[in-house]
């Protein structure tokens, strides 16, 4: 079956072989509706000629869930997805989806290296047989339910010192390095959002920075207006007189976007500083969630609108230090396993054991 896009009218074209006989269509502004509009127009072919329907092949389906995920997700995520799909596809081949159990899954799933990958790769599967289920309809039951995830270690998230951050800024040029490491600190940041800022976001009369976030259900990206506060406005001042580009923030010269990622920028800047092992760019968001948090001036609602989060639970995962109620209730066990007490407690129990 064949599925193009017109070079000249910029369209997507299908066509499709029934009884010998060719139909198609032309005229879709992009490939998902190009495909969903072949399937619906060959189920009514099939229909009129009496056919039982040719099913979906995983592949299809996976080229469909995708084209919808890269308009939902962050680039990492759909990359990761394209990956997790297309290992599954060298591994068991373009099976019939209706077709593909939990004993393939599971066959696939024991490739994994790890428990984490399993995980991981099990979630994407399952999102893509919902979807297949959902919203295509080519399926009526997820075969990835059932499978339940593997037990794993989650790894102790590095935080670093606060004597760590100021060796990363005094290493960091002022005007080509050191404004976006402040972005990511005084806006609790993640880095996409800070790459995505223009001029427009940085409202200088009112002190605020408008960034804009992906990470929310259904995909769509949503505003968080943050206050800014002068070390943060000082820098942003510096970097607009000399930036003479008028969209973007951070603007790529060789490229004139702007940039994709900056990791290579940041091993420099920890290389310079002398940090090892380097600090990483998520890590600088903990430390702020952090440092908000043990002011002890600060609620935890603020801290997660500074985040971006649309639950606290979320915010609790960047928190790292004990909860004055937890502090509360070991103190209260001070005292009373040592000296006197403890001694008494270890006398009692010889004698009752005698």
């Amino acid at each position: 079956m064949g599925l193009w896009k017109d070079k000249k009218r910029k369209d997507w074209c299908y066509k499709f072989e029934v009884q010998k006989k060719t139909y198609g269509s032309r005229g879709y502004s992009t490939k998902k509706d190009a495909i969903a509009a072949r399937a619906e127009h060959r189920r009514r072919v099939l229909e009129s000629t009496g056919q039982i329907p040719k099913s979906m092949g995983f592949k299809e389906v996976a080229s469909i869930y995708l084209d919808d995920a890269q308009r939902r997700f962050a680039p990492k995520t759909y990359k990761y997805k394209v990956s997790v799909y297309k290992a599954f596809l060298e591994y068991h081949g373009d099976l019939p989806i209706e077709k593909i159990t939990p004993v393939i899954i599971d066959s696939y799933l024991k490739t994994r290296k790890t428990n984490n990958n399993y995980n991981v790769h099990r979630k994407d599967l399952s999102a893509l047989f919902t979807y297949a289920r959902d919203h295509l309809q080519v399926i009526t039951h997820n075969p990835v339910v059932g499978i339940d995830k593997l037990p794993h270690t989650s790894v102790r998230k590095v935080i670093p010192t606060e004597q760590e951050v100021v060796k990363l800024l005094e290493a960091a040029d002022p005007i080509t390095e050191r404004p976006f490491l402040l972005c990511l600190i005084h806006l609790a940041a993640r880095v996409d959002e800070v790459l995505r800022l223009t001029w427009d976001d940085v409202d200088f009369k009112n002190r605020a920075v408008t960034r804009w976030t992906k990470k929310r259900r259904g995909g769509g990206y949503e505003p968080i207006i943050t206050y800014m506060n002068d070390d943060l406005f000082d820098s942003l001042q510096l970097l607009h007189k000399h930036q003479q580009h008028e969209q973007w923030v951070f603007l790529n010269e060789e490229t004139g976007s702007r940039f994709k990622n900056r990791r290579k920028m940041l091993y420099g800047i920890n290389k310079r500083a002398g940090i090892d092992p380097p600090i990483h760019y998520h890590e600088l968001r903990h430390f702020v969630a952090n440092v908000l948090a043990d002011s002890k001036t600060v609620s935890k609602k603020t801290i997660s609108e500074i985040l971006g989060h649309k639950s606290l639970a979320t915010t609790e995962i960047y928190l790292h230090s004990i909860g004055d109620s937890q502090m509360t209730a070991m103190k209260g066990l001070e005292g009373r396993f040592s000296n006197g007490e403890s001694k008494t407690a270890t006398k009692g129990r010889h004698q009752n054991e005698k």
